[in-house]
């Protein structure tokens, strides 16, 4: 180890022991009291926003507590906020928002258009707190977590900008530049990578870099498939790769970017596998990996135990948590048994039991109220301008850490899956067979498309007659022109292909019988046109045209 990285540890500890004193040991405390903690940010969030418009019409001023609260603001979707989010950011009002946003996060809407959410200043100190927090916990969990090197594969933290020049970009790119300043010192991947469109080459790239490095010590990554992906690559292309760095090894210093030199010693480290690639393990090629941080709930849930057989027994998998594009959601405290509170002291959460939603009754509780092994909806309250937010993602309630309950992340509601981070909405299922219907001149009565995490791929099942064979490249197509999150992970290859599934004639009519027959209400019977396949228990299968 040279005297740089020397130092730099040395730095990080320091920074760590302050992390700890200044703000580990008071959260620790809030974690003893809560709700006390919800209502004072609940207080603070009204005072800020009192004299915006949407403040003033729903008299923030006058609102005392969570009761009136509750009665004085209804229950809002994005698309009911988006046009204050807009007229907010043209004409420079303070709608949401007492402050103007700074830049603003990006993901798919359910509507087919893009969501924009708004990230002030004051948010940005909020992604600094959480990060100081959440690399402590990892720190203090995992002993020499941050000796080596930090491998963090994110989006971009600004992507482009809107018609006002507003920029935006996306929230694990915003939570990649939040990390303190010490541990961005020792990521080494180049933001150059990003833009390479090619998503092969991307990914041939990212290898070579992670090959490179010899000190890696943690992986960081939203979907554990990221990091299979390189492994994959890795093992594939090996020959490749190695006679490409050794290649560039040779160059002077100004080498074409983004592909990586590495050094002499380890260029030969990597030459000695050629001809064994049998023995390209996880442990043989990075021996003081520590830990690889990334989603664990969900379908990515999935692909832990694949991720799990491919990692050195010391090597633990660390929850990244509970996140989205409009906020961090939770904070795992123990990294050790993945314990993950709701980011209580940023955000007011409210939750509503999943068959109650799901039987039209929003009844909403608050933290305290929360029971353990129960699923529940989630709805937040942000510092950022977004009021009682129906999120549509389902937690469970796992356990306590002090007085505070732990969650994990479930899946989205119905109508939107998300198998490799694509965020597919039942609206971009029924836009493209909308487009079929119209290119083709026919009717399809009824449909489904199932999302299968284990082989990471869509099936449609249409009751039609078999269609041509270019039915299923025309529907990916239009799906990736309305959800470019779709297309770029079809074109990484993360995604499967698409599978078409022609059913007999009558098969609507035997799924809604089957539907009636779980407990559904007839008056009240709807096609969930997109769902995941573990949450259909018709059996399509039998109803597959000869």
């Amino acid at each position: 180890m040279n005297r740089f990285t020397l130092g730099l540890n040395a730095r990080m500890h320091a920074h760590m022991m302050v992390t700890h004193h200044r703000w580990w040991k008071p959260f620790m405390k809030q974690t003893q009291d809560p709700q006390a903690v919800q209502e004072a940010v609940l207080e603070r969030i009204l005072t800020i926003q009192a004299q915006t418009t949407f403040g003033k019409n729903h008299r923030f001023s006058r609102l005392r507590g969570y009761h009136e609260f509750r009665l004085g603001v209804p229950i809002h979707t994005y698309e009911d906020l988006r046009p204050s989010i807009h007229t907010q950011e043209d004409m420079k009002v303070p709608q949401l928002n007492n402050e103007q946003p700074a830049r603003y996060a990006m993901t798919s809407g359910t509507t087919g258009k893009p969501k924009i959410i708004p990230m002030l200043h004051r948010t940005n100190q909020m992604l600094r707190h959480y990060q100081r927090l959440s690399t402590y916990a990892q720190y203090q969990g995992i002993p020499k977590i941050f000796q080596g090197k930090m491998l963090v594969i994110s989006g971009q933290e600004v992507e482009g900008s809107l018609e006002s020049g507003a920029p935006y970009g996306s929230m694990s790119g915003m939570l990649t530049a939040a990390l303190p300043s010490v541990l961005q010192a020792k990521r080494f991947l180049p933001e150059a990578i990003h833009d390479i469109s090619d998503y092969q080459q991307k990914y041939l790239y990212l290898t070579a870099w992670a090959l490179s490095e010899p000190d890696l010590s943690v992986v960081a990554t939203a979907n554990p498939s990221t990091f299979l992906k390189l492994l994959e690559m890795g093992r594939e292309h090996f020959s490749q790769l190695v006679e490409q760095l050794e290649v560039n090894c040779k160059k002077d210093s100004d080498g074409v970017l983004p592909f990586p030199r590495p050094t002499r010693r380890r260029l030969r480290d990597l030459q000695s596998f050629l001809g064994h690639e049998d023995q390209l393990t996880v442990e043989a090629l990075w021996p003081k990996l520590k830990a690889v941080v990334t989603w664990m709930g969900g379908s990515c849930g999935v692909l832990i135990p694949n991720l799990r057989s491919r990692l050195p027994d010391k090597a633990a998998i660390i929850e990244m948590g509970y996140l989205s594009s409009e906020f961090p959601g939770s904070l795992n405290v123990n990294v050790q048994t993945n314990q993950c509170v709701p980011t209580f002291q940023e955000n007011f959460f409210e939750f509503v039991e999943q068959h109650d939603w799901d039987a039209g009754r929003p009844y909403t509780v608050t933290l305290e109220q929360l029971e353990v092994g129960k699923r529940y909806y989630v709805l937040v309250t942000t510092m950022n301008g977004l009021y009682r937010y129906f999120m549509n993602d389902l937690v469970e309630v796992i356990g306590w850490f002090h007085r505070t309950p732990t969650i994990r992340f479930v899946q989205k509601g119905k109508g939107v899956t998300n198998l490799t981070g694509e965020k597919l909405y039942e609206f971009h299922v029924m836009d493209a067979v909308e487009a079929i219907q119209q290119a083709y001149q026919t009717t399809v009565d009824f449909y489904v498309m199932l999302a299968d995490p284990l082989t990471l791929q869509y099936t449609l099942y249409l009751e039609h007659p078999p269609l041509d064979f270019f039915v299923g490249y025309k529907l990916e197509q239009h799906m990736g022109q309305i959800n470019l999150e779709f297309q770029a992970k079809r074109e990484s290859r993360r995604l499967q292909p698409l599978r078409i599934v022609y059913l007999q004639p009558g098969t609507g009519e035997a799924y809604k019988t089957h539907c009636l027959q779980q407990g559904q209400r007839d008056a009240q019977f709807k096609v969930v046109r997109l769902q995941y396949a573990k949450d259909c228990s018709f059996h399509f299968d039998k109803h597959v045209r000869a």
